[in-house]
């Protein structure tokens, strides 16, 4: 039995990587968010607090998934929710268009972020090692 050889996952440093680049494309862009947000010359309504402050946690987690990907990836999926629903309300509050569009562009890139961290972290599982140890071996 030991002499079997082990079906080695090749799609884990692609899903590995795909997941750490898009999620630094998101957590730039809603940084630029942020930053625009804060350095602007009106003060942000009342409304708009919970969706900065979920836009931290949201890259927050994103950061934090690139050392635990399960647990980092559930994080990003969750606050990229709460972060939609805020972004809802928001709309809501302030009667601003369409109000199914802001919570699509806020909450989708998290979302997909977080989906490809939880896929990276099952490809992982099923190969049972690091990603260090298999890129050695390629």
């Amino acid at each position: 039995m030991k002499d079997t050889p082990r079906i080695v996952n090749r799609n884990r440093p692609a899903v590995h990587w795909m997941a750490r680049l898009s999620s630094l494309a998101v957590n730039s862009a809603y940084a630029l968010i942020l930053y625009l947000a804060l350095t602007n010359e009106e003060e942000a309504r009342i409304a708009a607090i919970p969706v900065l402050i979920l836009l931290v946690v949201t890259i927050l987690s994103g950061l934090a998934a690139w050392r635990w990907e399960w647990k980092g990836g559930l994080a990003v999926l969750l606050s990229s929710v709460c972060l939609g629903v805020a972004a809802y309300c928001s709309s809501r509050a302030h009667s601003l268009g369409p109000h199914f569009l802001a919570p699509l562009v806020y909450a989708t890139p998290g979302l997909l972020v977080g989906a490809l961290f939880l896929l990276a972290a099952r490809a992982q599982k099923r190969s049972g090692r690091s990603i260090g140890r298999a890129l050695e071996e390629v």
